[in-house]
């Protein structure tokens, strides 16, 4: 695509130049003024949408270099965000393992406490787990029991509630 421009701008200035060279021997020749006129405004035409071209050229040049450097700004606060929720992600893993952990949960009911963070039901977790929704259903139950709480929103709500800033006024 860039190269057709600069040979359809090179073909103009072709136009151009060879217009003027034959409005020059047609004058030496005593061509009538419409005729000139004729051949002046071709090469006018040819020059202007050479020019034109050049323009749109330098103009896209521009354009992608400031897209360029849009983009690698863009990746790099991408990374840092990415890096800081990463380290954001592992705080919150260790601290749910050190609940766990107070809590005295077997690694079963570990699993199945990640699940129901995640937001999967018993059913599901019976599937993924490989055993029976009743298995799952009492599994729950002593979650709830060993940590005090009373449902799947108070276990989400206890490790995300120091995650979330206060609101400020």
């Amino acid at each position: 695509m860039k190269k057709e421009r600069y040979l359809i701008g090179f073909l103009l200035f072709g136009v151009a130049l060879l217009t003027i060279l034959d409005m020059i021997e047609d004058y030496s020749e005593g061509a009538e003024i419409s005729h000139l006129f004729l051949e002046g405004g071709i090469a006018i035409c040819a020059l202007t949408a050479m020019i034109y071209l050049i323009m749109r050229i330098k103009r896209e040049k521009y354009l992608t270099k400031k897209l360029t450097e849009e983009k690698i700004l863009l990746t790099e606060i991408a990374e840092q965000h990415h890096q800081k929720s990463r380290i954001f992600i592992e705080g919150l893993s260790v601290q749910i393992d050190r609940e766990f952990e107070q809590w005295s949960l077997s690694d079963a009911e570990r699993d199945v406490a990640l699940f129901l963070l995640k937001g999967i039901g018993p059913k599901q977790i019976a599937e993924i787990r490989n055993s029976s929704e009743k298995t799952v259903r009492h599994q729950i139950s002593s979650i709830y029991k060993k940590s005090g709480l009373k449902g799947r929103e108070e276990l989400t709500a206890h490790f995300l509630e120091d995650l979330l800033s206060p609101m400020e006024m």
